[in-house]
């Protein structure tokens, strides 16, 4: 497989996150970034070492401090809480390069992730953003059910922001939350569950 994978920066990733992932945002916390860099092809514009940035990964601490937890009573997953990470942001240009699946990327990500000392993997695909998951089953991980469904908060020109958002700002500024929802014009929605899938390191 042509290409350098490797751990990268912060600096390097975020530009290749805000633009490629559908979130456009970069997760806040202590990550983990891998990059892959592929020779030139064309339409992916070179970096300073005469390579394309082709795919990034971003891995970290997830929201939830019980989903160790919750993995081994529910489905038998011998893990601690130091060992579980979760793939928070995985993106690549387009369009694709078929010799360049990112199913060899998160192999070369997951083996790295291992000799740190983690042995379990997490993830979730978005069904309100048309995510089915089929990344992550070309990646051998396996689907363990959904999460419950969740409020978060809609602006006017349909802008998703975490439910957190409404909370920081009334607290920044010593109002109540329903608030602050009104002064940012943001509505509560519930958004769909999210699929989980799991790969055992």
């Amino acid at each position: 497989m042509i290409g350098a994978i490797g751990e990268t920066s912060l600096e390097v990733a975020r530009p290749m996150i805000e633009r490629w992932h559908y979130s456009h945002r970069v997760p806040t916390g202590q990550n983990i970034f891998f990059v892959w860099r592929v020779p030139t092809v064309a339409g992916l514009a070179a970096d300073m070492l005469g390579d394309a940035l082709y795919a990034v990964a971003c891995y970290g601490i997830g929201v939830n401090p019980y989903q160790a937890a919750f993995l081994a009573r529910e489905y038998g997953y011998e893990v601690e809480t130091e060992q579980l990470v979760e793939l928070k942001r995985l993106c690549r240009v387009e369009p694709k390069v078929d010799a360049y699946p990112l199913t060899h990327f998160l192999a070369q990500c997951h083996r790295a992730l291992r000799v740190r000392g983690y042995r379990v993997v997490v993830s979730f695909s978005d069904p309100a953003h048309s995510h089915t998951g089929g990344i992550y089953r070309a990646a051998n991980f396996q689907h363990r059910g959904q999460t419950q469904a969740e409020f978060h908060l809609q602006g006017e020109d349909g802008e998703v922001r975490h439910r957190r958002f409404a909370f920081r700002y009334a607290r920044r500024n010593g109002v109540p939350t329903a608030q602050a929802r009104e002064e940012l014009g943001l509505e509560r929605i519930e958004t769909p569950p999210k699929d989980r899938w799991v790969l055992s390191l």
